[in-house]
């Protein structure tokens, strides 16, 4: 098998896995793949376009039997300031149904005086329902 079958047929792996896993694991994922099959780290920053630093991570993690650490979510999120009225606004809404994401954001707005987006208030409100049906 040459190169370019290769490359052909990672990239063909990496656009069907990328909406499974998510670009960032699929990612770590393919290159914990290529270092365990001892692929030259210079081809895998090249095809992969990971750091050096984080190759080096990454063969320290293996080295190590510490492949489960490699997957723990260390991105930092920032906490929407509406978590902090979570209950309040649910209470709210609750009483209150509006009939259009407008319309919550009004309540909302009225409720914390945190004006939002359309938009942030769906989000807000489809994570709170995922993280009340766990």
């Amino acid at each position: 098998m040459d190169n370019f079958t290769i490359d052909v047929n990672i990239e063909r792996l990496y656009k069907y896995f990328e909406s499974k896993l998510g670009k960032r694991v699929l990612k770590q994922l393919i290159c914990i793949i290529l270092l365990i099959f001892e692929i030259d780290t210079e081809t895998i920053i090249r095809k992969m376009g990971c750091s050096p630093i984080t190759l080096n991570k990454y063969t320290n993690l293996i080295n190590n039997n510490r492949l489960e650490d490699i997957f723990k979510d260390n991105v930092y999120r920032r906490k929407s300031e509406l978590e902090e009225y979570k209950e309040m606004i649910l209470d709210e809404l609750e009483t209150h149904p509006p009939k259009t994401l407008r319309e919550a954001a009004v309540q909302i707005e009225k409720l914390t005086g945190l004006k939002r987006s359309t938009n942030q208030i769906s989000t807000f409100l489809k994570k709170t329902a995922t993280q009340d049906a766990k």
